[in-house]
């Protein structure tokens, strides 16, 4: 399922130097992303060109009056607190609570409304993925609901993909955790409000478009965001304090901690921020790395990918999944720039591969994704046995084939020098063969060099791999 979502303004707050970030998609006024992108466009982009004013304060919302609506109605369908119409007459200047003039607007703040529960679900997952609710573990199965409270941890080479009520979805990749901190819908206009809070590691997050009140904020110890309808990436390390947000879709304002100077965040780019550092200054995010066109067929018993990176690029970061848009995840692997990506145990198959670059500072850049095939062919466990037979001397080889599906042999075997070193052609070259075995009768002394070629068609592609070769010394 490939969801769409219509591009809006998040916003990111630093709340405190190295204590804090929260991002909060949909917590933030048209009004003050008016004002910030306003600001923004008439300054030069530096660090002392913020825009001013909060960023985040909630304006109250606007209740169009409908007929027969009074004001206590308005407030006992609407509210946490019926009693609370009393500060909506205040508020409004409403001069009698129990007649108001239809198609008259009344402010509410958002603070008095009522809510319902809106639990959140385990869509997918993979591997070591625990769910704690008030301290103890619950079953982890797909569809099983998550509440508020409830923390989601993964653990090394384990994904947890969580959908919400409106189509929006968090990935959580490994070595994370998670706490479900609201998951609630406005009783007033059935908008959904969802909170989360990164404890460790690193989430992905594609909110689909929302309307006020509703939002969707992420926290973690470092800054503030806010959007109704974004694509984004928020990274925490809890050894050292830092934190990331890279922008995928839409533009985020970053905020220092008193919400008075700031700065836009567009699509593309994002800010990383260190323990004690100022109010942040957004980067380009690097562009994706590219994956080398050998690798499209991985048939070794380890998978290894080159690429080409950024050069300032500090590690290159690769999701496996059996789906282009990434949904169904099932393997993660960094590797410093310059070394190969590795992973194991991944069965046969064709899958994706998405390939990112993160800067020095943790800023994760943007993802380009490959299709490779994974299809084990290999030739191992080279054996040699020799027996007399009706007064000849038999040379039985032997050999092993890796892979799925009917594998065909080739055997070779040549002169070779005292090194073991093939020289010259081929005395016996023999294709086709079906067994994985193969006798020779009365070789003459001398030394030789033997190897064997593994063939299968697999996924529309011939693959063949020839086995390292051995060393054969016959003494008479």
């Amino acid at each position: 399922m490939t969801i769409h979502t219509a591009r809006k303004n998040s916003l990111v707050r630093f709340t405190s130097l190295g204590l804090g970030l929260t991002l909060a998609l949909g917590a933030v006024p048209a009004t003050a992303l008016a004002q910030s992108a306003t600001a923004q466009s008439a300054a030069p982009q530096s660090a002392n060109s913020q825009p001013s004013g909060s960023v985040l304060t909630e304006a109250p919302l606007t209740y169009l009056v409908n007929r027969g609506d009074t004001l206590i109605d308005v407030a006992r369908k609407y509210l946490r607190n019926p009693a609370d119409y009393r500060r909506l007459q205040r508020d409004n200047r409403v001069a009698n609570p129990r007649r108001m003039a239809t198609g008259r607007t009344l402010q509410i703040d958002t603070a008095l409304l009522r809510t319902r529960e809106d639990p959140a679900r385990i869509e997918s997952f993979r591997g070591d993925v625990q769910v704690l609710r008030n301290g103890a573990p619950v079953a982890v199965a797909l569809g099983a609901q998550l509440r508020e409270g409830d923390v989601v941890s993964t653990g090394s080479s384990a994904f947890a993909r969580i959908a919400f009520s409106d189509g929006t979805y968090t990935v959580v990749p490994s070595r994370s955790s998670i706490r479900m901190d609201r998951l609630r819908r406005f009783v007033i206009n059935d908008a959904p409000d969802h909170r989360l809070v990164v404890n460790r590691g690193r989430v992905e997050n594609r909110v689909t478009s929302r309307q006020r009140p509703g939002g969707f904020r992420v926290t973690t110890p470092t800054a503030i965001s806010a959007v109704r309808g974004t694509e984004f990436r928020v990274a925490y390390d809890d050894v050292t304090g830092n934190s990331s947000t890279g922008v995928l879709e839409g533009t985020v304002a970053v905020a220092d901690e008193t919400d008075t100077h700031g700065v836009l965040v567009p699509n593309g780019q994002g800010v990383a921020l260190r323990a004690g550092d100022d109010t942040p200054v957004p980067v380009a995010l690097l562009a994706a790395p590219v994956m080398a066109e050998d690798d499209l067929l991985q048939t070794d018993a380890t998978l290894a990918f080159d690429y080409s990176a950024p050069s300032d690029a500090r590690i290159v970061r690769g999701f496996i999944a059996a789906d282009a848009s990434m949904q169904d995840l099932l393997a993660e692997a960094d590797a410093p720039v310059g070394q190969p990506l590795t992973y194991t145990d991944l069965p046969e198959g064709q899958y994706f591969l998405r390939l990112t670059a993160v800067s020095p500072d943790g800023l994760e850049g943007r993802g380009r994704t490959f299709n490779f095939i994974r299809a084990r062919n290999g030739i191992d466990g080279l054996s040699l046995s020799e027996e007399l037979a009706n007064n000849a001397r038999l040379y039985r080889f032997k050999w092993r084939a890796e892979g799925e599906g009917d594998a065909s042999f080739r055997f070779q075997l040549t002169r070779a020098n005292e090194a073991g070193e093939p020289e010259g052609q081929p005395l016996i070259d023999s294709a086709g063969l079906s067994d994985s075995t193969f006798t020779l009768s009365d070789l003459p002394p001398g030394t030789y060099s033997w190897r064997i070629e593994g063939t299968r068609y697999r996924f529309g592609h011939r693959l063949s791999v020839w086995s390292s070769p051995e060393v054969l010394t016959i003494n008479r």
